[in-house]
């Protein structure tokens, strides 16, 4: 058995961005949880999940699950501030739902910024997101 912190959180979905508003305190924990852990995906709306503080993790473990016809945009949003994000750049770029059921990992070792939220734009279709993120730390 590993001696090392680890954690599993289920992502909360909004419609408001979690930055609005969000003034960080020391190790607050992130914004507060919404309760929804199924995002709506429909019409042209943007889902956020609600942001984490990940500072003293150094590896994320995270799961996006999508049902339905969605097709959209999926962005994972990094922050230091709690102030900006700004959407991460992968190579290769991240699939994204295209009109139907689906889903996918991503391996994020080594996160180097304090702050974590996932964002969803729907263009078209419908359906429902989850994600799930383990979070562990290396010591």
């Amino acid at each position: 058995m590993s001696g090392k912190n680890q954690y599993v959180s289920t992502l909360n979905w909004q419609s408001t961005n979690p930055i609005t508003g969000f003034l960080p305190a020391n190790f607050a924990g992130g914004s507060r949880p919404s309760g929804v852990v199924s995002g709506v995906m429909t019409d042209s709306s943007t889902i956020y999940s609600n942001m984490l503080d990940v500072a003293k993790m150094d590896s994320i473990g995270l799961e996006l699950t999508w049902t339905g016809t969605p097709t959209g945009t999926i962005s994972v949003m990094a922050s230091n501030s709690g102030i900006n994000a700004y959407s991460l750049t992968f190579s290769p770029v991240l699939g994204q739902p295209a009109g139907s059921a689906g889903g996918y990992v991503i391996d994020l070792s080594l996160y180097p910024f304090r702050y974590l939220y996932i964002q969803y734009v729907n263009s078209s279709g419908t359906g429902a997101l989850t994600s799930y993120l383990q979070l562990k730390d290396l010591n």
